[in-house]
């Protein structure tokens, strides 16, 4: 009896600890990241449609940073209808904390956009799942037709964050991986972007032919823009 008296606490604070272990990538020390979709701020709503766009393309470009695994698009899309979250649902810390735990994420990425006067401009932070603790908060803005170069100013920027968190301890002067590169197009305007964004919220209703249209009318204005057509090919199987 005094025997199992003392073995039950030990296997109750081996649970506990189990529990506290911190959120990693399965089967990988890798921390797990999710890019959330970002708060529309402005008045235009066809404009919130965008963050579905932004969405995927900040994930392809900071995918290419082996040392953090971020989580896919389609992967929160269906994380946000088993919670019955529709496309205009703002993410306040407890819904993101919420969606956080279920994508198995440590970080999250989240935050806003708005557009006034011919500019552009989005503001991200990078949360800590558990303790809903900003990590850092970045930014960036350009005018609609040089979305392009702002998407990619804020993937830089997150990139430098996700660079210092994924840095081994003892290790933060040494110079960290090179990323490997993505080709990027020559160029993509908001409204490119918008109809790239459509076409994927045309996926995720599983209106198939609005989405091969609109994805055909992406690639036809923009043939080196890589992520519609590898959406569009996909379709098309």
């Amino acid at each position: 009896m005094k025997a199992t008296r003392l073995l039950f606490p030990r296997l109750l604070g081996l649970l506990l600890g189990l529990f506290t272990l911190p959120v990693l990538a399965s089967g990988s020390d890798k921390p797990t990241v999710a890019v959330l979709y970002f708060d529309y701020e402005g008045t235009n709503a066809e404009m919130n449609l965008l963050k579905k766009g932004l969405a995927q393309m900040l994930i392809t470009d900071l995918s290419a940073h082996e040392a953090v695994h971020f989580v896919e698009r389609d992967r929160l899309q269906q994380v946000m209808d088993e919670l019955e979250l529709n496309q205009s649902s703002r993410f306040d810390q407890a819904t993101a904390n919420k969606v956080g735990k279920l994508l198995g994420a440590r970080y999250l990425v989240m935050g806003g956009y708005f557009d006034v006067m011919n500019t552009l401009r989005v503001d991200a932070r990078v949360v800590e799942t558990e303790t809903g603790r900003i990590i850092r908060s970045v930014g960036a803005q350009n005018t609609p037709e040089k979305f392009l170069a702002l998407e990619q100013e804020l993937a830089r920027e997150l990139r430098a964050v996700f660079e210092e968190l994924s840095a081994p301890t003892g290790e933060s002067g040494k110079a960290p991986a090179k990323p490997k590169p993505v080709r990027k197009p020559r160029k993509l305007t908001r409204d490119t972007a918008l109809r790239y964004a459509r076409a994927l919220d045309a996926k995720d209703r599983k209106d198939l032919v609005l989405a091969k249209k609109e994805l055909s009318a992406v690639v036809k204005a923009q043939p080196d823009f890589q992520l519609a057509s590898k959406e569009l090919a996909l379709l098309m199987k």
